[in-house]
């Protein structure tokens, strides 16, 4: 038998490279084509927003792209309080989502339009998971179990492809903590180590960090809490810098210890500056319209709800929302809402990054993977995020946290918890294997896994049917545009969606008595009053007729809604 000669092996690695390489092409397009299928279903169930998030972000996407710039003539919250209508528009909600919704409609004015950038970003998800579970594992069926179970999307299926935040999110989010993982991999003096058949990278490239800032500042563009990203990818190079610094005595012979530090000092800012560099390309334009605008970089809105005493009292009118409101609500409150805050993290994402049932299978899989020096750099920034994520939504802004800013957060989880589920199925039929010796383990993964995602699919289709909006919400905001003069400007319980409805400037019902909420709608220049069964609980007896003041006439009701003509004042 001849012996192999070197130019035939290196023949043969390059014919399997090659081979590996169209393979990837051939499941990144089918991938994609299924993720961009299934949503054109969630799509087409649609013909209007499905929340209040989603009406904010399309209405501001419509004037945007009819050149109103960032104005809005919706004032939903009262924490920065507006001075009147119109009022610059994103100032507790980032913009990102609606300069999304703003491309979609410069192509095409209805709402088809401002869903085809989500539609593209939800359809595309799929190929992110099907990348970590490669950087994770490298085995082929286990990258596409986790694109699949990403396609299937669980709770967020009916949110993703609508103005939202969700998939610009789970994109700007996942992206980052991949990136964060690969340049604290490549950023260390030891060479990352691909399982399987991973890729090995073939240089330390620092690039991942400029990456990392892009994508944390796109996370930041798309949530408040995106910001949270930057925290972590600056904690991976503390991490990155003190891992550095203790091993700076081991440098080569002929390099003294004050060289050494001087390289180490200029390869680790380097880092940094990438990393700042990157978030401030994408973030700095936003800062500065904020400064112009509001006198300040961002709005203190957002950091008022850390001091809320209850959900509701984010629509709060006419009060002081900070540390001594919160200090007087009493210890007692402020530690038991902590605590049930915790539990009610510790459900949402068990239940919805999680699934419920798959949460063994990603625990197993992170538990084992973090054992392995590869593993940990990509699974570290991960750790870092969810503990982030849970102490922010749990402990700082625990009312909006629990009650959907968590939910909506976690999306950028949802990649990274498919790629795990699908390792730690194909651990655990392994270790089942071990002890049953029948077993055939291999054939054993595609069933368990095709049977989980069955189980996921119908879970999917159970919760999402609840997430489309009733047809009677439209309907009674058409009826109310039939009514009122062309001038008004109507107070409402979900000033969104009845700015989107009839083009009418709006303003949320303030969570106040009728006497603080006629000073609200005088100042805002309100004329009509629409209350419906999810009004705010003070204004129950007016809902209810126990209570008739002298300047709200009832001019309409329905069994759902009620609207009055708000009266002037008297002279």
């Amino acid at each position: 038998m001849v012996a192999e000669t070197q130019p035939d092996r290196l023949l043969a690695d390059t014919n399997h490279q090659s081979t590996k390489v169209q393979t990837f092409k051939i499941d990144w397009m089918l991938v994609a084509f299924i993720g961009l299928l299934v949503q054109t279903f969630w799509v087409w169930q649609l013909e209007q927003p499905s929340y209040m998030d989603a009406f904010y972000y399309a209405t501001n996407g419509q004037r945007l792209a009819d050149g109103y710039g960032f104005s809005e003539l919706v004032i939903w919250q009262f924490l920065d309080d507006p001075v009147g209508i119109p009022t610059p528009s994103h100032t507790y909600w980032m913009p990102l989502p609606s300069l999304l919704a703003a491309a979609g409609y410069s192509l095409r004015d209805d709402f088809t339009g401002g869903q085809l950038a989500f539609w593209l970003l939800a359809g595309l998800l799929p190929l992110l998971a099907y990348t970590i579970s490669w950087r994770l594992v490298g085995q082929r069926w286990q990258a596409w179990v986790a694109a699949i179970f990403t396609t299937v999307a669980g709770y967020y299926a009916a949110f993703l492809g609508q103005p939202s935040t969700f998939a610009p999110f789970a994109w700007a989010g996942g992206s980052c903590l991949l990136a964060l993982g690969l340049a604290a991999s490549n950023s260390s003096t030891r060479e990352l180590i691909q399982p399987n058949e991973g890729i090995k990278p073939k240089t330390k490239r620092k690039h991942w960090w400029l990456v990392a800032g892009v994508t944390a500042g796109f996370a930041h563009l798309t949530r408040a809490d995106g910001s949270l990203l930057l925290l972590v990818a600056c904690l991976i190079w503390l991490i990155e810098a003190w891992g550095l610094w203790k091993r700076r005595r081991d440098q080569p012979e002929h390099m003294s210890l004050s060289e050494t530090s001087v390289v180490l000092s200029y390869k680790l800012f380097s880092h940094l500056a990438l990393l700042i560099s990157g978030y401030f390309l994408i973030m700095g334009w936003w800062f500065i319209r904020n400064w112009i605008v509001l006198g300040r970089p961002l709005s203190t809105a957002g950091m008022q709800s850390i001091f809320l005493t209850t959900y509701d009292d984010l629509f709060a009118y006419g009060r002081v929302i900070g540390l001594q409101s919160f200090l007087d609500w009493g210890w007692s409150n402020i530690i038991f809402s902590r605590i049930q805050g915790s539990w009610l993290a510790i459900q949402t994402l068990v239940a919805i990054p999680g699934l419920i049932f798959l949460v063994p299978f990603i625990l197993f899989a992170f538990i084992h993977l973090y054992r392995r020096l590869s593993s940990r750099y990509l699974l570290r920034p991960l750790l870092f995020y969810t503990l982030t994520l849970f102490l922010s939504a749990a402990l700082v802004f625990t009312f909006p946290g629990t009650r959907g800013s968590l939910f909506h957060s976690s999306i950028a989880l949802w990649p990274w918890a498919t790629a795990l589920a699908a390792a730690g199925i194909g651990l655990s039929v392994d270790l089942a294997a071990d002890r049953l010796s029948h077993w055939q383990p291999e054939r054993a993964k595609r069933i368990f896994s095709g049977l989980f995602i069955l189980v996921a699919l119908i879970l999917t289709i159970f919760v999402s049917q609840y997430r489309i909006s009733p047809p009677e919400e439209p309907e009674i905001y058409r009826e109310v545009s039939q009514i009122v003069p062309a001038t008004s400007v109507v107070m409402a319980g979900n000033a969104p969606a009845l700015h989107y409805f009839t083009g009418l400037p709006a303003v949320s019902v303030p969570n106040e008595a009728v006497e603080v909420m006629l000073q609200a709608a005088d100042r805002y220049g309100v004329t009509h009053l629409l209350l419906n069964e999810n009004r705010p609980r003070p204004l129950d007896d007016v809902y209810q007729g126990k209570v008739v003041h002298p300047r709200l006439q009832l001019i309409w009701s329905s069994d759902q809604a009620k609207l009055y003509e708000v009266g002037t004042l008297p002279e």
